[in-house]
């Protein structure tokens, strides 16, 4: 206990040293609060403008096939789809309630091989009552898990050899906290109440245990401290950067083993509709155990997990506009 508190005060610390910039969901609630207090006066919002929706479609292809080629290579065809959006509601300006979702699948075909290359669903939901200009009392929801079933080797199908699938994991999380926001750029959630769910649905691997279910149960709930932060911030003119990352400690088992998830995405802007982006991963979960080989005597430990997308492709802003720096 002593050490996550430490930790979390550590984390404080950086976030008052934060520097001044943009934050895209965050100064988009902020000037929605200042544009409702100028427009009437009062706290009191026109019931037409308490709602605030915008986000992005993205697509991308890849296909490559070869004939004769000297070198080699392997005839192929890669797709990406991404879809991000969020709805803010604001009822005065005290109140504000946030709303973000992400969906995004992707797929590789490589002459018989079928692989998926990203597969997310993942839903938020921030209920803040704004205390000082950079503090607010926060309620926040989160929500994990993918649409298709995901197996260890490339080419592997059948129920029998998946170690993953719609709701199995599925993750929610709930937590009381305070949201600090010192700038622009900048945002932390800090929840000392944290109460986290871990569903896995499919009756085989509820039978194994997996992802840290008891064996047969379909679900295992765990109470700890929670901590997100956000950053963001323009590099250069038609460069972004993007970073998130989520701390679980539970108070009840090895409350110093901290859950890590973690992602920093780069876009880059072509034009209007053309932008690339480069997607970084990691996370650690303790209960997410992986076998060393394929002796079944030598116990699954837990590993850390990468991943990497890089993709270009057609993108399409829609909705509320985003200011920039």
């Amino acid at each position: 206990m002593r050490k996550l508190l430490i930790f979390t005060l550590s984390i404080l610390s950086l976030s008052l040293s934060a520097q001044n910039g943009n934050f895209m969901g965050e100064e988009n609630i902020k000037q929605f609060r200042k544009e409702s207090i100028k427009r009437t006066g009062s706290t009191e919002i026109d019931s037409a403008k308490k709602w605030e929706i915008g986000g992005n479609y993205g697509i991308q292809f890849t296909q490559a096939s070869y004939s004769n080629w000297q070198a080699g290579g392997v005839n192929s065809i890669a797709g990406n789809t991404i879809f991000s959006g969020f709805a803010n509601y604001q009822a005065n300006a005290k109140w504000v309630w946030s709303n973000a979702l992400t969906l995004a699948y992707g797929v590789n075909f490589q002459d018989t091989i079928f692989n998926k290359t990203d597969d997310r669903i993942e839903l938020e939901s921030r209920l803040d009552y704004l205390h000082s200009k950079s503090w607010s009392y926060s309620a926040l929801t989160n929500f994990r898990t993918q649409f298709r079933p995901g197996y260890k080797n490339p080419g592997d199908i059948g129920d029998d050899l998946k170690v993953s699938d719609f709701m199995a994991p599925g993750y929610m999380l709930f937590g009381l906290g305070a949201t600090h926001k010192p700038n622009k750029r900048f945002v932390m959630f800090l929840s000392p109440l944290t109460a986290k769910a871990t569903f896995v649905m499919d009756e085989r691997l509820s039978n194994e245990g997996a992802f840290g279910v008891d064996s047969g149960s379909t679900a295992r709930y765990e109470v700890g401290g929670y901590v997100n932060l956000t950053y963001k911030r323009k590099l250069w003119k038609n460069v972004d950067l993007q970073a998130r990352i989520d701390l679980f400690s539970n108070y009840v088992e090895d409350p110093t083993l901290i859950d890590v998830n973690s992602e920093l995405i780069m876009f880059f802007k072509v034009n209007k509709y053309i932008k690339a982006n480069i997607a970084l991963a990691y996370i650690y979960d303790h209960d997410v155990k992986f076998d060393l080989d394929e002796n079944p005597a030598t116990p699954a430990v837990p590993r850390s997990q990468f991943k990497q997308i890089l993709s270009i492709g057609f993108s399409y802003d829609f909705g509320a506009a985003v200011d920039e720096d």
